[in-house]
C-alpha cells in the first residue's frame, strides 16, 4: 500500500509504502523499538506484521505495526509503533502513526466478519496511568478512536475510520 508521510526538516511529503513483514524483519527492544514485535509477532495467532518505510530508504523502517484477526472474525490493531528515530522533537517523519492506523481500519474493512467489519478494537496498556490516559487522548483526537466505557480498549468505526483513510491513505 502506497501511503506518504512528512519529512519533517523540509516538510517535504515523501513517497512510501506499508509492506508485509515476517517476524525476523520485525524490530524489536534490542534496537531501542518499544516492543519485541519480532517475538510478539510469533506469539499472536492469525497476525500479520507490517512496516512502513520509505521508497528511498527501504530497508530503515519508520513504523510498524501487527494486525490481528481474533476468532477469525474480529480486527484488532495487537501492536503500533513509530520507529525511535520519529519520536519526540527529534523526529525525522510525521504522519507514521496515522498511516499505520487507517491501513489496520481499512483491513478490519477487508477482514472483518459480519458486524466486525469496519470495527477496528485495540488496546492502550501504560505502566503509568496517566501515561495510559495522555495516550488515549492523543488516540481520540488524532485518530477518531473512541473508549469503550471506563476500559482500556479503544475502538475505530464507521465515519471516524473513513476520515482516517481519507486523510491518511488517499
Amino acid at each position: 500500500m502506497k501511503v506518504k508521510i512528512l519529512k519533517v526538516a523540509t516538510e517535504e511529503v515523501v513517497a512510501s509504502f506499508i509492506r508485509k513483514a515476517n517476524a525476523a524483519e520485525m524490530p524489536s527492544i534490542q534496537q531501542n523499538w518499544r516492543f519485541n514485535f519480532n517475538k510478539e509477532l510469533k506469539k499472536l495467532k492469525n497476525a500479520t506484521g507490517y512496516l512502513l518505510v520509505t521508497e528511498d530508504t527501504p530497508d530503515t523502517i519508520e513504523g510498524c505495526m501487527i494486525f490481528q484477526l481474533k476468532d477469525m472474525k474480529e480486527p484488532y490493531m495487537a501492536f503500533v509503533e513509530v520507529a525511535p528515530h520519529n519520536k519526540k522533537n527529534k523526529k525525522r517523519y510525521d504522519f507514521v502513526a496515522g498511516c499505520l492506523i487507517a491501513y489496520a481500519y481499512q483491513l478490519s474493512l477487508i477482514e472483518g466478519w459480519e458486524h466486525f467489519k469496519g470495527y477496528l478494537q485495540f488496546d492502550v496498556m501504560e505502566q503509568d496511568k496517566e501515561d495510559e490516559i495522555k495516550l488515549m487522548s492523543i488516540y481520540s483526537s488524532k485518530y477518531h478512536a473512541k473508549r469503550i466505557g471506563n476500559t482500556t480498549t479503544m475502538v475505530i468505526v464507521d465515519d471516524d475510520g473513513d476520515a482516517l483513510i481519507a486523510e491518511y491513505l488517499k
